[in-house]
């Protein structure tokens, strides 16, 4: 066959068996039209969408992107897409098929795509035979995703709320005990306010007051304690209302209805298929067949020159 090659020419070699090679580049031709059509493979249509994460919080060193990329190729919302699309139906599959989720899981993902942009975007690609169905998918992605992200968010933060107000009652705990204690000295012992009394009860002592005798002496049996839980009490009620804040912001989150996702391309039903590309696979089969005649005719070719020989 090399032989056939390095004595004639390729051109001569095409020229002599023109007719041949003609009729299979027809042959292969009308292959490859029949192969791509609708008869053979079923024409899908494909719908885009292009979003941005919004609202999210970076984990580690994980970007927003990156996080809606994972919740988008998430198991949760592939099977929340197979019962809203009752995509067993839709894709022909058995759900009592031992392999039903492998199958379903290799259809979803030839037919679905969710990648990266260079722009920190994420884009949502579907393809379907049914061109209002591809863009029904492509808004429930988006909506699913929401979803997901939502009850991520309220997990967060049903747990923070959980957490301050179990703060809160320890804390209001500690200080009902020490308004307790300073309730009994102030009613037993008349110390009402430290800073104040003091004063007083000096001017009281120059003028010879009883009373100010008394409540000096109970000042300085019981006022260090007394300031001390007073201060301690202060104390207290400013951690108490951290609490109260960060249990009121938590729950304003908690409440919050928000979009996660800013769609900047919408998705829409197409008016021309996508797949399969008729053109590139008509030209795939005539290529091939025009090649594979090559061979054959070199072959024959190298059979002749060796009887001839």
């Amino acid at each position: 066959m090399e032989k056939i090659f390095s004595n004639y020419s390729l051109i001569r070699l095409i020229s002599k068996w023109r007719l041949h090679l003609f009729i299979v580049s027809i042959i292969s031709i009308a292959l490859g039209v029949f192969i791509s059509s609708p008869i053979v493979i079923t024409p899908k249509y494909k719908s885009t969408a292009i979003v941005y994460p919004t609202n999210l919080f970076e984990y580690s060193k994980e970007s927003t992107t990156e996080q809606m990329f994972q919740i988008l190729l998430s198991s949760d919302i592939k099977f929340k897409m197979l019962e809203a699309f009752n995509l067993d139906k839709h894709y022909k599959l058995d759900r009592k098929d031992p392999q039903f989720i492998t199958q379903y899981l290799n259809e979803y993902d030839d037919n679905v795509s969710i990648s990266k942009t260079e722009y920190e975007s994420v884009e949502i690609k579907v393809l379907d035979k049914n061109p209002k169905q591809a863009a029904a998918m492509v808004d429930s992605l988006i909506k699913f995703y929401n979803q997901k992200v939502a009850e991520l968010h309220k997990v967060k933060q049903k747990e923070m709320m959980e957490i301050m107000n179990k703060a809160m009652i320890e804390k209001q705990k500690e200080i009902d005990s020490i308004e307790n204690i300073l309730t009994e000295i102030r009613s037993k012992y008349n110390i009402l306010n430290y800073n104040l009394q003091s004063a007083e009860i000096t001017k009281g002592l120059l003028s010879g007051n009883k009373q100010a005798v008394e409540i000096y002496k109970n000042m300085e049996l019981y006022g260090g304690k007394f300031k001390h839980l007073d201060s301690l009490l202060n104390n207290y009620r400013k951690q108490y209302l951290g609490y109260k804040s960060s249990y009121e912001g938590a729950l304003r989150e908690y409440r919050k209805n928000i979009s996660y996702a800013l769609v900047v391309q919408k998705p829409f039903p197409a008016d021309k298929k996508s797949y399969p590309v008729r053109w590139a696979i008509t030209l795939l089969t005539f290529i091939g067949g025009f090649i594979i005649a090559l061979i054959v005719i070199a072959f024959i070719e190298s059979k002749k020159a060796k009887v001839e020989a």
